[in-house]
């Protein structure tokens, strides 16, 4: 015959490593269920990480173009403001005495170098005669016999750096009347 006793203690301690067992069990999914918590944590702390990056180096490319605005609008004003220096000493060299032409050569040397100091710096001329007439580009101050809306004399140079009018070009234009 079986003994109670040992009998109650097979039971017992099949009913202790039952709830061991099952302790383990819950232990192992808390952990698996704090994993998934921190895991979940770490992706957004990553995204989070990810996007301050994004947004730092937009920053950045931001700063940079509006430095280089700021740097090229500097530029052309200051340009637009010799630019009338220019053009009062190429009046003066075209209105040169002939006793002075020897003297007037210095004078078309400073000038050539102003001008080449200018389109170092990017600036350009820009061709009007012939060329029909913009408002964007030009500003008109006659009108004069000569096909329509065609651009008949230059008064003023205009310039342009890249796509940017430093100084609208002062012309004549066609009024569509036949010379």
């Amino acid at each position: 015959m079986a003994d109670p006793q040992a009998d109650h203690q097979d039971d017992l301690h099949e009913k202790l490593k039952k709830a061991q067992e099952e302790a383990q069990q819950e232990t192992n999914e808390q952990e698996l269920s704090k994993t998934d918590q921190l895991q979940e944590e770490l992706e957004k702390m990553t995204e989070t990480a990810k996007r301050a990056m994004a947004d730092m180096q937009n920053l950045k490319r931001r700063m940079e173009e509006e430095r280089f605005t700021i740097f090229a609008n500097a530029k052309a004003d200051f340009i637009k403001q010799i630019l009338p220096i220019l053009d009062n000493l190429e009046r003066a060299l075209s209105h040169t005495p002939k006793e002075a032409k020897e003297w007037a050569k210095g004078l078309e040397m400073s000038v050539n170098q102003l001008e080449k100091v200018f389109e170092d710096a990017g600036l350009t001329k820009m061709e009007t005669t012939g060329q029909p007439f913009d408002p964007a580009l030009h500003e008109a101050l006659m009108q004069s016999p000569g096909e329509q809306n065609i651009i008949t004399e230059e008064l003023e140079a205009g310039y342009q750096m890249g796509d940017r009018v430093v100084r609208h070009a002062k012309v004549k234009v066609g009024n569509g009347q036949t010379p």
